[in-house]
């Protein structure tokens, strides 16, 4: 196409040649069919006085699949500088305001019908994000997971130019999407927040009909950039790496102060031309508001700004930002805008900070009311119950009746109170031996050959046979005996009988025992009547 080519972002073919117009509203262009009249909307509210002009929400952060690690931009970038914030004690969730979605009517205010179609379409979008795969999703999957996050981030930022005419300042953890103009978008920016937040304030806020740009990301904001061209209500100032993306010539004709950077320029060089321009530019131009792209994609490191700038350098600028405007008394509007590398969420909020130790930001209701969050989370904080401990309350007693039964019987290590870990080691062996059992005797009692100590090897031997009479000493007995005395020799055989037996044998044993004393009995009679057959008293009775 004659008189075209094609941008170096890979997002849309621009024509130099097509025409602009200039009028009360703005340079825009000639397709451009934005919305005008002033509309209801939900994205500006009344915010109390106990919570801080700092605006965040968790559905900020962009995720889904992993997809968004494709890009070296941290996608979930905004909730560690929140939760950096909150560890901090500055913010709490009762202290922050959260943003609305803006709806199709709010982005017409800056963004073509066309463009908005466009985005219907995953391919798109792809190309906007620099994340190919999202090609292949679903729109529907895309516009929740992709594009809602972006369009929150630019309800945040319309929010934040309404607090920051009332409050004096604010701060939108996220938005800062300048490389996104009312009908194209590219560079990771799906949605024009800063051109739409400025729209919002001309057509709204009473007192607001001049606004300054000051964009301090390592890239050209050429986004805004096509928005405003020709527009005497806004000023804009650019601080950019000339040699990185986007190359943007046509957009560099709407900067008022442009200062092109070198590649891997340091502190001291960066922090004097940011002061000296920013002077000057105050000088050229008295804004109502200022809208602040605080970018941190020029600390070192940062592969794609390719700038050296320290971690303090970035608060310094901040910093001398902040202070510039609130001592002019105009009203300020921090994004957080570009940063790829991974200590940018910290940063951000130690610059935050930074401001607040120095008062340079305030905010009396919000800070009462996160002291007192503190003081009432610290006395109502109790000692975290233990395992083993039930809860309290209705059947308690059951609960821990039953805790205590299933830990007993699930597991066989289960010490109870009273019981030293020794003695419970010793009893769930079967080699426990007692306090009182020494360890000889215990051996003894665990063999079947068990002694005690008043029983002779000899008689033990001789209480494991069935019967349990001494036969040498019963027939001693015998041949000792006379005439006279032959019923004391059956009581001392029966006497023999039972003290010999053992006091542990079963009943079965004791019969058995007295069957056999009845055998020898009998035998012993007739051996008596055949020593003297003609004495009757030689008979032995078995009584």
């Amino acid at each position: 196409m004659a008189g075209s080519k094609q941008d170096e972002n890979n997002s849309v073919i621009i024509d130099e040649n097509q025409q602009t117009k200039e009028d009360t509203g703005g340079g825009t262009y000639d397709e451009r069919d934005c919305e005008e009249e002033v509309h209801d909307t939900k994205l500006y509210f009344d915010i109390s006085d106990n919570k801080w002009p700092i605006i965040y929400s968790p559905e900020y952060n962009i995720g889904f699949l992993g997809l968004e690690k494709l890009h070296p931009f941290d996608s979930g970038k905004w909730g560690k500088v929140y939760g950096f914030l909150k560890d901090a004690g500055m913010l709490s969730d009762e202290t922050t305001v959260r943003p609305q979605e803006p709806t199709e009517t709010d982005l017409k205010v800056a963004h073509t019908k066309r463009y908005l179609k466009s985005l219907r379409w995953s391919i798109n979008v792809a190309t906007i994000t620099e994340v190919p795969p999202v090609a292949m999703l679903p729109n529907f999957l895309v516009q929740r997971k992709v594009l809602r996050p972006f369009r929150l981030q630019a309800g945040g930022t319309i929010l934040a130019g309404k607090l920051a005419m009332e409050r004096g300042w604010s701060i939108n953890v996220g938005g800062g999407f300048h490389h996104c103009s009312g009908d194209r978008g590219g560079g990771f920016c799906a949605y024009a927040d800063i051109t739409l937040t400025i729209k919002f304030l001309l057509q709204r806020m009473e007192g607001v009909k001049k606004a300054m740009i000051v964009d301090l990301d390592a890239h050209q904001g050429n986004g805004h950039e096509r928005d405003f061209m020709g527009d005497d209500q806004v000023y804009i100032m650019d601080v950019y790496n000339r040699h990185i993306y986007p190359h943007d010539g046509f957009a560099k004709r709407a900067i008022n102060r442009k200062v092109e950077l070198e590649m891997f320029l340091e502190d001291p060089f960066y922090l004097d031309q940011v002061s000296r321009n920013l002077e000057a530019a105050l000088k050229e131009f008295t804004p109502d508001v200022i809208v602040y792209n605080a970018g941190t994609d020029i600390l070192q490191g940062d592969s794609l700004g390719a700038l050296s700038i320290t971690p303090k350098g970035i608060v310094e600028r901040d910093e001398y930002v902040f202070q510039a405007a609130i001592s002019r008394g105009i009203p300020i509007v921090m994004v957080t805008s570009g940063g790829y590398q991974r200590n940018n969420a910290e940063i951000i909020a130690t610059s935050i900070l930074n401001l607040r130790n120095k008062h340079i930001i305030r905010c009396d209701g919000a800070t009462e009311t996160q002291e007192k969050l503190l003081r009432a989370a610290a006395t109502s904080r109790k000692p975290e119950p233990v395992e083993s401990e039930p809860k309290r309350g209705l059947f308690s007693r059951f609960f821990r009746s039953s805790r205590f039964s299933q830990s007993s019987s699930a597991t066989p290590e289960y010490i109870p109170d009273d019981v030293t870990e020794e003695k419970a080691a010793c009893s769930a062996s079967p080699e426990y031996i007692p306090d009182d059992v020494t360890e000889e005797k215990a051996a003894c009692s665990a063999t079947p050959e068990y002694i005690p100590d008043d029983v002779t090897e000899e008689k033990a031997a001789c209480g494991n046979q069935e019967t349990l009479i001494h036969n040498e000493e019963a027939d001693e007995l015998v041949a000792t005996s006379s005439d006279k005395n032959s019923d004391a020799v059956l009581k001392k055989l029966k006497s023999l009988t039972v003290s010999d037996e053992p006091q542990n044998s079963s009943e079965d044993n004791q019969r058995a025992s007295i069957g056999d004393a009845k055998q020898q009995n009998s035998s012993l009679a007739k051996e008596s009547q055949l020593a003297s057959p003609e004495d009757p008293q030689n008979v032995l009775v078995d009584t």
